[in-house]
């Protein structure tokens, strides 16, 4: 059940993620920091904090980690087992904090354009350590795209 909704969350995260960022890159034109801007960069910080804490408590329950931890040298000779032990979860965490880290400087900046800017680094930065975090189906570690 939490694998599945957490195979779920991860395109709300996704579109989120998108979103935020395309919003952010199409304000380079002189767009001024709009409600809009605040609600999407508000659903992709909600979704992300929601996916990262369904992650850990899979992580935590986890029968694949739990047999990596009893033996982790040969768990990191094993891409399956060292993916989910170790890269996905800090690959998620690294895109976790660019994001908050984006939301709030864009949140706090002075003027439309910083804001705009702020939020467009770091959500660029959360997405592509997302899409390195995600188990797609063509990886080694591949899992179905939808549950």
């Amino acid at each position: 059940m939490l694998l599945t909704l957490h195979s779920i969350v991860r395109w709300l995260v996704l579109s989120g993620a998108l979103a935020a960022t395309g919003l952010a890159f199409s304000a380079f034109r002189g767009q001024p920091w709009s409600p809009l801007h605040k609600r999407a960069n508000l659903f992709y910080l909600i979704a992300f904090d929601l996916q990262f804490l369904l992650g850990v408590l899979l992580w935590l329950q986890s029968e694949l980690v739990q047999r990596a931890r009893t033996d982790m040298g040969a768990a990191m000779r094993d891409p399956q087992l060292r993916f989910f032990t170790i890269e996905h979860g800090t690959f998620a965490l690294l895109a976790l904090g660019a994001m908050h880290v984006a939301y709030a400087t864009a949140k706090r900046a002075g003027t439309d354009l910083t804001k705009h800017r702020n939020a467009f680094l770091g959500f660029a930065a959360s997405l592509a350590l997302l899409l390195a975090a995600v188990p797609w189906p063509f990886r080694v570690v591949g899992r179905a795209l939808w549950p």
